[in-house]
């Protein structure tokens, strides 16, 4: 393999044959791998030397932890099932049978309302009683400090912190949990965090979307705790991810998907971008604007805006299902003028048209809100103290309740439609599966366009105060990937491609037919092309593609909200009896009710597996259209379950060693004590992990892409003892050695073999 590698390298047509294709260089790393991995490594690649001596976890302590997560997982299911059959509760038993729409309206209001604020409570509360204040340094895996931070995250998770980005009262709740947070601090979205006594934010410093402070994690039989510092001004682009013990500087800057590695310290003034992070420039701090300010009767009538906002649209966007419940209730009247029996018995064929009409009054009401609240967005800066700024960040958190049902429409025919209601132009055949916030008039997408799942485009820089908006505009045929960033300003010529966890340039450097990728990005030489099937299947089909296509849809994506409707409505009926009889033991109800909870959850879960096992049956590498029914029905499959169990039970058991077993059950092939804590899983029988891997919080074992509208589907093989990083991508066709390690934000690309013993960091991942 090593002549085989010299070889190739010293003849330019065989070189230059390799550089043309979409893995440049890497195509020799790829090939020599499939012969012998080993040798490449000791070959081609960098000698990188990763200790595999560690003794795994003993499964008696890993017995222990999750018998422990077990008995407390009972109590959390309680609280996350009780926040949305609250609804029902208040529906059947708070209000009379002939209460008028706003009785009904005030009563689910008040209840799901009082519902959050006691949840916010709670996670305050079981954090400093089951932790106290948080301890750096190294701890035994599955141990018992492992399990007092995750049982403070479980309950912190019950909370929707995200509803509070942007507000002043994100900075409000963190302290509340122990970190040390300055004055006007904007935080957009911390997507994870642990350990919050161990986060220090300066003043006026901004955080972007995504942000992943990932104070703890998980290497070899080790639990990571450690600090995560920044200064005063600093300015954190989206979706960057901190490792623990690293620090940013005051007014230091970051760009979009900047992984700031273990260990690593940013001086003051200094910009850095990349993955992983490098310094790109500095700051003249005598060029920056003064940062934004208001006066303290303007401050306080905002916050007191910002409250009543948080307080009454999280639960508006339920009282669609009041509708809902009615037409429940008409259609029972009329079957059992032919049928005398008990409705539970055909509730879901109640129940589906139901869960159709919520889902268009929720689309309805949100549009609604759109023209009332913000008719109008134009390019410039505004200050983050401007009556705009509060009106788009009200937009804001109403589309991102109400993505809890309508996230089932993503990458349907009726986004684009929804999207158009809005304000958004977008061209004939467009496919969109991501959310675009406040943006409606500042983003305009050409014709047969596909923007995959997360993609971040034109998303407002907000830089000591002030809040920059700027257009966005594409050509046609433009592909974004998966949890790309298009900077505001941008403009994507026709036929060009922005790779998963990529960053466009920026400004109008995408030409027409280029490819970009990586962070920060470089443009590709060739584009892979895929045209094994005709244009109907991929971007003209015929008309009955189409309707078959709208009713596949239709019936997708209203299958979990009639679930949910039938699951509480028949939840309720039976708990009934149980709470109108005077003579029941209360602790009796509460066992009933913890028992219900837990048999919702693990039913949901089975429906999605048997959904799995009847439509896709077992998940094998191919290739099919965008339009073939392969393709409509693996959609259904994604979506069901991203509504019934990445929302649900599964994202209760990230950290536990119960996630795997239920993961088996939809196909995963995953060795003993292994530790993950994400569930972004598509097609499950295509993944195998080995033995004692470690997954971190938000990484994605992505087995299939979306370009040219083809969906590739391909195999991810993970060794034994493998660690993947937090927020780190993991691409088809891929094989990682045992013993490897990841960094944060890394990403593997299709087709890539990392040999065991390695070390990789960045995006592209190159060795360490």
């Amino acid at each position: 393999a090593a002549r085989f590698i010299s070889h190739v390298r010293d003849t330019p047509a065989l070189a230059g044959i390799a550089l043309k294709d979409i893995y440049g260089q890497r195509t020799l790393r790829a090939i020599g791998a499939a012969i012998d991995a080993r040798a490449v490594a000791a070959a081609a690649l960098p000698s990188v030397t990763v200790d595999n001596s560690f003794i795994p976890v003993p499964w008696q302590r890993r017995f222990l932890c999750g018998l422990a997560q077990a008995a407390v997982l009972p109590i959390v299911l309680l609280f996350a099932t009780g926040q949305w059959l609250s609804v029902y509760v208040s529906y059947m038993y708070l209000t009379p049978d002939d209460a008028s729409f706003l009785l009904d309206a005030v009563a689910i209001i008040a209840l799901f309302a009082g519902f959050q604020v006691f949840n916010f409570a709670l996670a305050v509360a079981v954090k400093w009683l089951v932790v106290g204040r948080t301890r750096p340094g190294r701890y035994p895996m599955w141990g018992s400090y492992y399990f007092r931070l995750w049982v403070a995250q479980r309950f912190a998770a019950l909370a929707h912190e995200g509803w509070l980005q942007g507000s002043p009262f994100y900075s409000a709740y963190l302290r509340l949990m122990g970190a040390k947070v300055g004055r006007d601090v904007m935080i957009g979205t911390l997507t994870k965090f642990e350990a919050a006594d161990l986060i220090e934010i300066g003043d006026n410093a901004a955080l972007g979307s995504r942000t992943y402070v990932c104070n703890t994690i998980v290497i070899g039989n080790e639990f990571i705790v450690g600090r995560v510092a920044i200064g005063a001004g600093a300015t954190i682009g989206t979706a960057c991810t901190f490792e623990p013990n690293t620090r940013v500087g005051a007014y230091a800057e970051l760009g979009d998907l900047t992984a700031v590695l273990q260990g690593l310290s940013i001086g003051d003034d200094e910009i850095w971008a990349g993955s992983p992070a490098r310094q790109t420039g500095t700051i003249d701090r005598a060029s920056l604007a003064p940062p934004a300010a208001a006066r303290k009767a303007k401050r306080f009538a905002l916050a007191v805006a910002s409250l009543f906002a948080l307080i009454l649209i999280p639960p508006m966007a339920l009282i669609p299902l009041i509708p809902a419940f009615y037409v429940i209730e008409q259609l029972d009247n009329v079957v059992s003028m032919f049928v005398e029996v008990n409705y539970l018995y055909y509730i879901p064929l109640l129940a589906w048209p139901a869960a159709i009409l919520n889902i268009v009054l929720a689309a309805a009401f949100v549009t609604a809100l759109r023209w009332i609240l913000l008719p109008r967005v134009k390019p410039g800066t505004y200050s983050v103290y401007s009556w705009f700024y509060q009106r788009k960040w009200a937009l804001a958190l109403a589309v991102e309740v109400i993505l809890g049902v309508l996230g089932a429409l993503f990458a349907t025919v009726y986004m684009r439609a929804w999207y158009r209601s809005m304000g958004m132009k977008i061209g004939k055949d467009t496919e969109i599966s991501t959310s675009f916030p406040g943006l409606y008039d500042l983003v305009e997408l050409g014709d047969k366009c596909f923007v995959a799942d997360l993609a971040v485009m034109g998303e407002e820089e907000i830089k000591h105060g002030w809040m920059t908006f700027d257009r966005v505009t594409t050509g046609d045929r433009v592909f974004v990937g998966n949890a790309a960033i298009v900077p505001p300003g941008s403009h994507l010529g026709a036929d060009s491609l922005v790779g998963v966890y990529s960053r466009a340039p920026g400004s109008d450097k995408v030409k027409a037919g280029q490819t970009w990728y990586g962070s920060p990005a470089m443009q590709l030489p060739v584009r892979q092309t895929f045209n094994s099937t005709g244009e109907r299947w991929t971007f003209e089909p015929t008309r009955w593609m189409r309707i078959r296509r709208a009713l596949m849809e239709a019936a997708n994506a209203s299958f979990p909200t009639m679930l949910l409707i039938s699951i509480g409505t028949t939840c309720v009926e039976i708990l009934r009896p149980w709470v109108e009889e005077p003579s029941t033991n209360p602790l009796t109800i509460l066992a009933f009710i913890i028992a219900m909870s837990v048999g919702i959850s693990v039913f949901m879960v089975l429906c999605s597996v048997a959904q799995k096992w009847l439509l896709m049956g077992r998940y094998r590498p191919t290739q099919q259209p965008m339009w073939s029914w392969w393709a409509l029905r693996t959609e259904a499959v994604a979506s069901c379950y991203d509504a019934l169990c990445t929302d649900g039970l599964l994202a209760h058991l990230c950290g536990t060693p119960m996630l795997p077993w239920f993961l088996r059950l939809f196909g995963c092939k995953i060795g003993k004590g292994t530790y993950i804590d994400s569930t972004d899983i598509t097609e499950f029988d295509c993944i195998e992990i080995g033995d004692h891997t470690q997954i971190n919080g938000g990484a994605l074992l992505q087995t299939h892409l979306y370009e040219d509208r083809q969906m590739k589907v391909g195999r991810i093989a993970i060794g034994s003892g493998v660690t993947i990083g937090p927020a780190s991508l993991v691409l088809y066709d891929t094989e990682i050695g045992d013993y490897a390690r990841l960094a944060g934000l890394t990403t593997v690309m299709k087709g890539e073999c990392m040999p065991p013993n390695t070390a990789w960091s960045g995006s592209p991942a190159e060795a360490r």
